[in-house]
């Protein structure tokens, strides 16, 4: 297949959207649809789009277990699409006040072409601030650092693989309703290539039930 040339860029601006859902089936279990869909670098066309199911369990007010499924699939110029799927399990804790954190493993498999299993490790910080005495709007700042735990034939590489720290405003828009727009920089560490810097802008769209 073709490498689109900003693939090999040192800097790119992206978009990205996202659609979520989720339902609550007890006080402490969840059910979360999300659709996810990426621009390709420096364009609006879409680039990638992402199908993930989860579910989660509260085992205090505070701390959480969470699974999940995705299929994504990578659209390719003037080729064929590449299919992968990502099993995902993550615990969410307090750290100090107003910061949480969300340490998840996660399994990559099915990709086209390959039979290698890619395993990564992706720990996250997020600080949640509200900005009004409502609670209706909250200040979301978070870094995520992706490390890869093994090689793959599939183009995965053990060592540190990205490193994304974002900004976004959060509204809750009616009782089960929430908009988010926000702005995510992404560093992207390649192998044989300079690291890439990735400019996101933002939009999530909530429902819950």
């Amino acid at each position: 297949f073709l490498i689109p040339q900003a693939a090999f860029a040192d800097s790119t601006r992206q978009q990205w959207l996202t659609l979520t859902g989720d339902v609550e089936l007890d006080a402490n279990d969840s059910v979360s649809a999300h659709l996810i869909l990426r621009s390709q670098p420096d364009s609006f066309d879409l680039g990638q789009r992402f199908v993930r199911l989860g579910y989660r369990h509260d085992l205090t007010d505070d701390v959480s277990l969470s699974l999940s499924y995705a299929h994504v699939t990578t659209e390719i110029s003037r080729g064929s699409d590449k299919v992968q799927h990502r099993l995902a399990q993550a615990i969410a804790f307090p750290l100090v006040q107003d910061v949480d954190a969300r340490v998840q493993v996660e399994e990559v498999f099915g990709v086209t072409g390959s039979n290698d299993v890619g395993l990564r490790f992706r720990p996250r910080a997020r600080l949640r601030h509200g900005l009004d005495q409502e609670g209706k709007v909250e200040l979301q700042l978070s870094d995520e650092i992706i490390f890869a735990l093994n090689d793959t034939d599939f183009g995965q590489t053990s060592g540190f693989a990205a490193n994304r720290a974002g900004a976004a405003v959060h509204f809750d828009v009616g009782q089960h309703f929430g908009i988010m727009p926000g702005y995510t920089w992404q560093l992207v560490n390649r192998l044989s290539a300079p690291v890439r810097h990735d400019h996101i802008l933002g939009l999530t769209l909530e429902v819950h039930y």
